[in-house]
């Protein structure tokens, strides 16, 4: 019987022994899981930096296109305004 026990006694220190490094095992994977939740965290908000980059920079690639924009419209104002009144004095009494 005491062979017996001291076998039992062998294999539970085993099985204690396999358990706790299984437990160690478990716990680097759960700091290596939470490490990547906060890189995941980190790109979501390098994301939102990354767009609203973009967003200015577009807004500053479009800044010359409306000046353009603004100088041909008061070109083409300029010239029909002239043309309409050079039309009306010459109907008025010019």
């Amino acid at each position: 019987m005491e062979e017996c026990d001291v076998q039992v006694r062998e294999r539970l220190t085993a099985v204690e022994a396999s358990c706790k490094s299984a437990h160690k095992r478990i716990d680097k994977q759960e700091e290596i899981v939470e490490n990547i939740r906060n890189i995941v965290e980190e790109i979501k908000y390098m994301r939102e930096d990354l767009n609203a980059i973009s967003n200015k920079v577009n807004d500053l690639e479009s800044k010359p296109a409306k000046h353009w924009d603004l100088l041909i419209t008061a070109i083409i104002s300029a010239g029909a305004s002239g043309t309409i009144g050079f039309i009306i004095s010459k109907f008025i009494g010019g």
